[in-house]
Order: C-alpha cells, then sequence, then structure tokens
C-alpha cells in the first residue's frame, strides 16, 4: 500500500504543477486580452476623432469653394493696393487650404481619406491660381496613398515625409508671397 500511496502522490504533485501552468497561462491570455481591449477601444475613439475631422474639413472646403465661386468682396483702396489685397486675400486662403490638410495629417487619417483631401486641395489650389508645381507634388501623394488599402493608417515613414512635404508646401507657398 506504500507503493500505492507514493505513486497516487506524484501524480497529484504532477496534476497540481500542470494546473500551476495553467493558471499561469490563463492569466497571461486574460492580460493579453485586457491590452487588446484597450487598443481596440483607442482606435475606435480615433475612428471617431477622424471622422469628426473629415467632416469639418469637408465643410471647411465645401465653404472655400462657394467662395471661389462667389468671389471674395474686397474693398477698393486705389489701383495698386486692390491686386495686392486679392493677391494677398488668394495667398491666404491657399495657405488655410494647407493649414486645414496639415491638422488633417497630425489628427492621422486613413490613407483613402487623405488621399481624397489632398486631391481636393489639390484642385482647389489648381482652381484658384497656385503654383502647378505645388498642384503636381500633391498628386504625386495621392497617387502614393492610392496604394494602400481602403481602410488602411498610413505608414509612419509615409506619415513623416508628408508631413516635411507640407511643411515645405507651405514654405513655397510663402516665398510666393
Amino acid at each position: 500500500m506504500a507503493e500505492e500511496d507514493t505513486y497516487v502522490r506524484a501524480k497529484l504533485t504532477e496534476i497540481n504543477g500542470a494546473l500551476t501552468r495553467m493558471t499561469e497561462m490563463l492569466n497571461k491570455m486574460i492580460e493579453v486580452l485586457t491590452h487588446v481591449t484597450t487598443l481596440e477601444e483607442r482606435v475606435s475613439d480615433l475612428a471617431l476623432e477622424v471622422a469628426a475631422n473629415g467632416e469639418k474639413l469637408d465643410e471647411l472646403l465645401e465653404t472655400m469653394r462657394s467662395l471661389s465661386k462667389k468671389g471674395i468682396g474686397v474693398a477698393a483702396g486705389g489701383p495698386r493696393s486692390t491686386s495686392t489685397v486679392e493677391e494677398k486675400a488668394k495667398m491666404s486662403s491657399l495657405s488655410s487650404l494647407l493649414d486645414t490638410l496639415e491638422s488633417q495629417i497630425r489628427d492621422g487619417m486613413i490613407a483613402s481619406d487623405l488621399a481624397e483631401k489632398i486631391r481636393e486641395t489639390a484642385d482647389l489650389f489648381e482652381e484658384r491660381g497656385g503654383s502647378a508645381n505645388l498642384v503636381v507634388k500633391m498628386q504625386r501623394w495621392v497617387r502614393i496613398l492610392k496604394t494602400y488599402g481602403r481602410v488602411d493608417p498610413v505608414n509612419p515613414t509615409d506619415l513623416a515625409k508628408l508631413r516635411s512635404d507640407v511643411k515645405d508646401w507651405q514654405k513655397e507657398l510663402a516665398q510666393m508671397r
């Protein structure tokens, strides 16, 4: 009987060790699931922010289109000031387009949405007589972003390059002033 007791104790010790390992594994799995849930919540929050920013940008673009169709009213202070004021208004308008685009990039839009916003901005630049060079650079980014899938976020490397290009575009626009 002593031999059977020893055998049973050994088996119970093995079972106890297996239960301990299973408990540790379950605790790790629970920890991983908690992190996944947290990340999903963050992604969901970011998606809501992106959607809200997209709507704001759409409203701004629509306002800008309506202003370009109606024309911007400028009080004439003489023959020299009219063209200068109109030119400053045009540059300010183009600059605000780039600023809006930069904020969208900063907020991390989905690639396909960002491509559409850049395309719309390039079209508005072209309509308002912006630099053809800037329009070509914007259209290049549209083509790059279209290589992503419909709901893919922009690669951090590409995002950094795009931010740098937007800053260059703003500098180029400032030099045109």
